[in-house]
Order: C-alpha cells, then sequence, then structure tokens
C-alpha cells in the first residue's frame, strides 16, 4: 500500500465519521430541543397550579372589598355629605338673610 492510497483512505474514513457525528449532533440537538420544551411545560404547570388558586382568591376578596366601599358609601358616606350641605347651604341662607356675611380677607 503506497502512501497515497492510505492518505486516500485516511480522508474517506475522516469524511465518513465526521458525516456520522453532524447526524449524531443534529440528533440530539433535536432531543435536546424537544427536552427544553417538555420541561417549559412542565415548569409552567407547577407554577401555575398554587398561583392560579391564589389569584382566583385575591380576585374574591377585591371583590368583596369593592362591594363593602360601596356599601359604606352608600349608607354612611352619601348621606353624611348630604346633611353636611343642608346644614352649610341653611347656614349660608340664614347669614344671607340675616346680613351677616364675614369680611373678605
Amino acid at each position: 500500500m503506497s502512501l497515497e492510497q492510505l492518505r486516500d483512505i485516511v480522508v474517506i474514513v475522516y469524511g465518513v465519521v465526521g458525516i456520522l457525528l453532524f447526524l449524531i449532533l443534529v440528533v440530539a440537538t433535536v432531543g435536546l430541543l424537544f427536552t427544553a420544551r417538555a420541561l417549559t411545560r412542565a415548569v409552567r404547570a407547577l407554577v401555575e397550579d398554587p398561583v392560579r388558586p391564589t389569584i382566583d382568591e385575591f380576585r374574591a376578596t377585591m371583590h368583596n372589598v369593592r362591594g363593602t366601599t360601596e356599601f359604606m358609601a352608600d349608607t354612611t358616606v352619601h348621606p353624611l355629605i348630604r346633611i353636611i350641605s343642608i346644614g352649610r347651604g341653611i347656614k349660608r341662607g340664614l347669614s344671607v338673610a340675616a346680613g351677616l356675611r364675614r369680611p373678605r380677607e
């Protein structure tokens, strides 16, 4: 066997091994991609599992707070504002009628 023939055999073997290595790397990359996607879905499901009920409870609590706030405004604040407005209106009307206006500063 001559040196040229040995060189040709080495080049052919090197090319075949390179192609096989490339195919193995492509398969490994695709497998890694699918594994990463599956892991991402699993992590997302694990994170959302305890978070979703907490968010639902928070929404229910906010709904209760909003209802309580509206109830308090309707039953205490609005009547109180009306009473104070009527009192100030009567006071202002009496002061105008009696001529007891405060001097401007």
